[in-house]
């Protein structure tokens, strides 16, 4: 596959259970669009700031802000777009900061659910249409799969609400944006394990079947993979099967590292737990492969002490392997 089919949509949503990497597959795919020349804008919808620190930047706030060459990011602060929303579309901007304080935003989402949703997705509406700065491919790290399928149906929930007016006609507007397979693709993330990859089966399944959203590759994350050749497995399988260390130890010696005997057998252990591992992810791997028609994108576990901009590049390298392998 192209790289610019996979990156067809302007709008391209990734979601996962909580814990399985979703930022950082958002961050990698930002990469992918940028270096296939494309302006790209990252936006993250809550408070964590982990998206900065991956590109070893600052706090995000709701100006896009540069984060590596051609990639932008950006909070989208619901108090910041409710004023935002009150200034164009009512040009209340004198008072809009009496509206849009925290525990104000708070009071009215809480008596109107959904509504912080329908802000951050206007606001992902207002880039899409190309209003202040300009944008090729818009990257957003959505909420949680738990809370995920909520925040997409915000919009026709609303429109079901609200018969006439202008936020009816609004939340319809919104709706065609996440319908529309040209405009919009929502990406999961998994990891190779038995409740996320569960979820992530339900998930899809509801996104096409009950929100009518596309739904594009998945990615499953934190795969582990063959770290041997095979000269070096054949090694190891010695080593496990009659004690004989000799060819490791001389292997160790070759790049200037001795080892002892609790060393050998540390290492012995730790490739035993990756082959069960290994196993295991397998089995979930043929599961989640079985259970969807999308493609499934395999990334390597990454063995670093914190995720950082290099151990993304490594990702987004992946990722157009697999994508020009589909």
């Amino acid at each position: 596959m192209q790289i610019d089919a996979f990156l067809g949509p302007k709008i391209l949503i990734v979601s996962g259970k909580g814990g399985v990497g979703k930022t950082t597959v958002a961050a990698a795919l930002a990469l992918v669009a940028a270096r296939a020349g494309r302006r790209v804008c990252i936006a993250e919808v809550d408070r964590k700031g982990t998206l900065p620190r991956l590109f070893g930047g600052g706090r995000l706030d709701y100006e896009p802000k540069e984060l590596s060459p051609g990639v932008w990011g950006m909070n989208i602060i619901p108090e910041d777009a409710l004023a935002e929303y009150l200034d164009v579309q009512y040009h209340m901007k004198r008072i809009s900061k009496a509206f849009t304080s925290t525990h104000f935003v708070d009071y009215i989402t809480t008596a109107a659910p959904g509504l912080k949703d329908i802000l951050i997705l206007g606001k992902v509406w207002y880039l899409e249409q190309d209003r202040g700065q300009v944008f090729d491919t818009i990257v957003v790290d959505a909420p949680a799969a738990g809370h995920m399928l909520t925040f997409l149906s915000a919009p026709a929930g609303l429109s079901d609400a609200v018969r006439v007016g202008p936020i009816r006609r609004q939340a319809e507007w919104l709706a065609e944006m996440l319908r529309d397979p040209g405009r919009s693709r929502v990406h999961l993330v998994s990891l190779a394990e038995e409740m996320p990859v569960s979820e992530t089966l339900e998930t899809s399944t509801a996104l096409e079947g009950r929100l009518g959203i596309n739904s594009g590759a998945i990615f499953a994350n934190g795969v582990y993979t063959e770290l041997l050749d095979d000269a070096q497995r054949e090694t190891f399988e010695k080593v496990m099967a009659d004690g004989s260390a000799e060819e490791l130890r001389a292997a160790a010696a070759d790049v200037g590292l001795t080892l002892e005997d609790e060393d050998v057998d540390a290492l012995v252990a730790y490739s035993a737990f990756l082959d069960s591992r290994r196993e295991i992810q397998r089995k979930h791997l043929r599961t989640l492969e079985r259970g969807v028609e999308q493609p499934v994108i395999r990334l390597p576990f990454l063995f670093s002490a914190g995720l950082a901009l290099p151990d993304i590049e490594t990702l987004a390298d992946v990722i157009e392997g697999r994508v020009a392998d589909l």
